[in-house]
Parts: structure tokens; C-alpha cells; sequence
């Protein structure tokens, strides 16, 4: 999808958009620490809608600074993780310094794109405000479906298209889709019994997507 240039914002709009989709140096630490507040809410939100119950695995698409992977492990689950910003990996990494040494983390540098986890390996997966920055969601999905285990199930938290959205994200850097889009994409992705949540709560115009892998034939 091509972007707006008429509809970006000013050099200041611009280059928060850059930060926020890849944080990166010394900036990017400060907006990695501000997007842990700003995204907490729709975390905790996604981890009630995987429904976990007894220690799991769980693959996280987009990490950050590794807030909800520490949740997770507080949890007594195993985290998998790959996030495009060595940054954030590095901030993650720190903040999960035990878990990632005796194996309860890991956590890798990675767009998604090609997860390098082996097949089958997580229960259930988690990506909170990423798909904005997906150049092709539907095969970052199916990377998500590869390694997860049949009937595991992927929780997407982000934005849509169908309500407004900040003046400041730059169409050049975020992708916004209608529901509908994000639903088709799970399912040609080969998820199944894709539920639609649309919760405004204490995050504004947050969406949810349950969506789960088949089980056995």
C-alpha cells in the first residue's frame, strides 16, 4: 500500500514515527521506555485474551523493552521472542538478564518476516501495535502459524483503519487496515475461528484478534 506523502506529518511527526516503529540509540531508548506506558494496557488486555492457565510457551512478535515477556516468566511461562530493534533486544535482554540465561527467554533479533524458531515450538503468540509496520502481515502470520503448535492460538492487539488516528504517525512508516483486512489476513495465514474484540477501555480504538491454528484432521 502506498503512503499518503500529502497526509504526512512535519519533520517532528516524522521522525517520532521512525522512533516508534524501530527505536534505535539513545532516542530510541527514551521511546522504548515511553511506548512500555503507552502500550501496557493493550498487553495486559491480549495476555486475558490468550487465557492462559497453566505454564506455556509463548511466542511475542515485538518485544519492546520486554515488559510482558517479564510478565509472562512472573507468570512461570517460557518466552520466545524476535524484535526488529537491536536496541530494544539489547534493553529486553537486560531486563530479562536471568530468564535469557538459563533458557526461560529467548530473545532474538528478527522482523518477523522469517521467525527463526523451529516449527511447533509455542503455544501461544502475542504481537501488540506491530503490524503497522509489516510489509506483508499475511506472511509474518504464517510464520507465527508455523511455529505454533496445532490449536495454539495468536492474539493481534493494534489499531485500525476504521476509526481515526493521530495526526503524528506517518503514513510512510505506519500501514493502518479496516478489521475486515486484519480478519482475512488471519485467515489466509491459515488461522481459524478468527474472533473480532473491539475494546476502547484505557486504550482508545484498541482491536483485538483471536485467531487459532487447526488442530488434527
Amino acid at each position: 500500500m502506498n503512503a499518503d506523502v500529502s497526509a504526512r506529518p512535519g519533520a517532528v511527526g516524522r521522525y517520532r514515527s521512525r522512533q516508534s516503529g524501530h527505536p534505535n540509540g539513545l532516542v530510541g531508548r527514551i521511546f522504548g521506555r515511553a511506548m512500555v506506558k503507552d502500550t501496557a494496557a493493550a498487553n495486559d488486555r491480549a495476555l486475558e485474551l490468550l487465557s492462559l492457565t497453566t505454564p506455556q510457551t509463548v511466542l511475542e512478535v515485538g518485544f519492546g523493552q520486554g515488559r510482558t515477556a517479564a510478565a509472562l516468566l512472573e507468570r512461570g511461562h517460557r518466552v520466545l521472542g524476535v524484535d526488529p530493534s537491536r536496541t530494544m533486544v539489547r534493553q529486553a535482554t537486560a531486563r530479562n538478564r536471568r530468564a535469557c540465561r538459563d533458557g526461560r527467554a529467548d530473545l532474538r533479533h528478527g522482523d518477523g518476516a522469517s521467525i527463526a524458531f523451529p516449527g511447533g515450538t509455542a503455544d501461544a503468540a502475542i504481537t501488540v501495535h506491530t503490524i503497522y509496520f509489516m510489509p506483508e502481515p499475511t506472511n509474518t502470520f504464517a510464520e507465527i502459524a508455523r511455529v505454533l503448535r496445532p490449536e495454539g492460538a495468536l492474539v493481534v492487539a493494534c489499531r485500525t483503519s476504521d476509526e481515526p488516528v493521530p495526526s503524528w504517525f506517518d503514513p510512510a512508516v505506519y500501514t493502518f487496515r479496516t478489521a475486515d483486512e486484519i480478519t482475512t489476513m488471519l485467515k489466509a495465514a491459515g488461522f481459524a475461528q478468527v474472533e473480532h474484540h473491539a475494546d476502547p477501555g484505557p486504550t482508545p480504538h484498541a482491536h483485538y484478534f483471536v485467531a487459532h491454528r487447526p488442530g488434527p484432521t
